[in-house]
């Protein structure tokens, strides 16, 4: 009996090598809902843009509707189009039923060159689906697939969870924002990831993190309404730095173009629905909330994970972002959690050396010409700078090492005295590392 339980011991060790060797993915999530008018030339487009900052895949959030698997088809012809992308399918559970038909429409997916696969078998995943563990034993049973388990299921403990529920090969957990109400200095407590993690080395299992930008909703429908938010304007810097610090097996970032939810990081494209009360003026009011810089800065923290190592830093990288109204100063009905909210222009910034030339970089944040002066000294820097008392005009520039300015940037969203769209624009600014 020693014996065997020695075997068993060096195997568990062997299993969990495997997967920390194994090479890590990062994902984003992709609404395929959203995706009615899209044709294979804009899913390829996407693609490559997402390859462009070191995504393997998309996870293709399906739903009920019937024209939905003709998008998935299209989106896995245009990633075999681009080498090594792959997809995978996330079942919806807050729009499909319980029901192994509903989810059969997908399965052929799991058929194609570009589908994501672990130990050859095709990883599905989950938005929700908790309490059915005997449906979930009873899909992947009869699928004929074999298929690599990976729900989210945030709503359980996270202590033992996979121990708990032996149905899922892997977990992966939509949790990742500050909880509600805990003010606007909270800070995202990642104890549940290290849970996770923990649960998911003991059973020899995966554990996949989430990432997100931010967290802003009001949309409403026949019958239904969503108007929150969730502390998010120090989010972003900070979870990469958890990841970084946390290496799960797998990322995915939490969204690639939900925009209904604010956390996109695509470019706004064709697929801004079109029939869905509150978007634009979410999107596009006063003018487009764009949020590509989140991407570009991600980038860097996506090779630091993978390779376990900071990147080699070839390029001065800045970024920031803001809400363009005071969260006190709301036109209408104010959102829930509006105090988790923090009333600052966030400026993060990425460079080679705090002591470039011998010097020192110095930020100018001149807000509607309240300036706001602060040095560099960190190699990844965050900085949230207060609103003014009178908003307006937002410019950020860079004094370099020899006291001149190098760049300013004021093509950005002037800021207004009140308003009730809780989005966040995102500008950016870089150069050649000296």
């Amino acid at each position: 009996m020693k014996t065997l339980h020695l075997i068993v011991i060096a195997l568990c060790a062997l299993l969990n090598e495997s997967y920390a060797q194994a090479p890590k993915k990062v994902f984003a999530h992709y609404m395929v809902g959203f995706a009615f008018p899209s044709d294979q030339n804009f899913f390829d487009s996407q693609i490559k843009r997402a390859k462009s900052a070191g995504i393997d895949g998309f996870a293709l959030n399906v739903g009920n509707n019937d024209w939905q698997p003709d998008r998935v088809a299209k989106a896995l012809a245009a990633a075999q189009n681009n080498g090594n992308f792959v997809i995978f399918i996330s079942f919806d559970m807050a729009s499909l039923a319980f029901d192994s038909n509903a989810l059969t429409r997908f399965h052929f997916a799991a058929r194609h060159p570009n589908y994501f696969r672990v130990n050859n078998r095709p990883f599905f995943s989950t938005f929700a689906g908790e309490n059915n563990d005997q449906f979930w034993n009873s899909w992947k049973s009869s699928s004929g697939l074999n298929p690599y388990f990976c729900p989210s299921w945030p709503n359980y403990p996270t202590a033992n969870l996979l121990q708990s529920h032996s149905v899922a090969d892997c977990i992966f957990t939509w949790n990742t924002w500050p909880a509600s109400n805990s003010g606007p200095d909270a800070s995202f407590d990642n104890s549940g990831d290290k849970n996770l993690l923990a649960s998911a080395r003991a059973t020899g299992k995966t554990y996949m993190a989430p990432v997100a930008p931010w967290f802003y909703t009001h949309v409403w429908g026949q019958g239904w309404s969503k108007h929150w938010i969730f502390n998010s304007e120090l989010l972003l810097p900070q979870r990469w730095q958890q990841i970084v610090e946390l290496q799960p097996d797998f990322v995915e970032f939490v969204t690639w173009n939900d925009y209904s939810e604010s956390s996109y990081i695509c470019t706004i494209g064709s697929d801004l629905p079109a029939d869905m009360s509150g978007i634009t003026d979410m999107i596009n009011n006063p003018q487009p909330m764009k949020h590509d810089a989140w991407l570009d800065l991600s980038k860097h923290y996506i090779q630091w994970y993978k390779n376990n190592a900071r990147p080699a830093v070839t390029t001065e990288q800045f970024y920031w972002w803001y809400r363009i109204h005071p969260k006190n100063n709301v036109n209408g009905e104010p959102p829930q959690y509006r105090n988790d909210a923090r009333d600052c222009v966030v400026v993060h910034s990425i460079v080679k050396n705090v002591r470039p030339q011998g010097g020192v970089y110095t930020m100018i944040i001149d807000l509607n010409g309240t300036k706001s002066r602060y040095t560099i000294t960190k190699l990844e820097q965050t900085e949230c700078i207060p609103f003014p008392a009178r908003v307006g005009y937002v410019t950020i520039s860079l004094e370099g090492p020899d006291k001149k300015v190098w760049w300013a940037e004021g093509k950005n969203i002037p800021q207004q005295s009140s308003g009730n769209n809780f989005n966040a624009f995102v500008n950016s600014h870089s150069f050649p590392s000296p």
